[in-house]
């Protein structure tokens, strides 16, 4: 099973600190958006994100094989 990165955006402030220093690339910070992406490689729940956020805005947790409630043909 793998892990899942959310973004609470009542919090986030697009500052970047977790796309800068995710060690895996999971997370990108493009100029463009004003909120953190998916990079190119998949999250490892090392919570270096969760614990470094000075505004509490990202939570890790392990992603199931659940329906994703938006859209069921994709899983969480």
């Amino acid at each position: 099973m793998g892990w899942h990165w959310r973004i609470s955006q009542e919090h986030c402030t697009g500052c970047g600190i977790c796309a800068d220093l995710c060690p895996h690339d999971a997370i990108s910070m493009p100029r463009e958006a004003p909120l953190p992406k998916s990079g190119p490689e998949p999250c490892t729940g090392c919570m270096i994100c969760v614990e470094e956020c000075p505004f509490d805005a990202i939570d890790v947790s392990e992603a199931s094989h659940a329906p994703h409630p938006e859209n069921p043909a994709l899983k969480l």
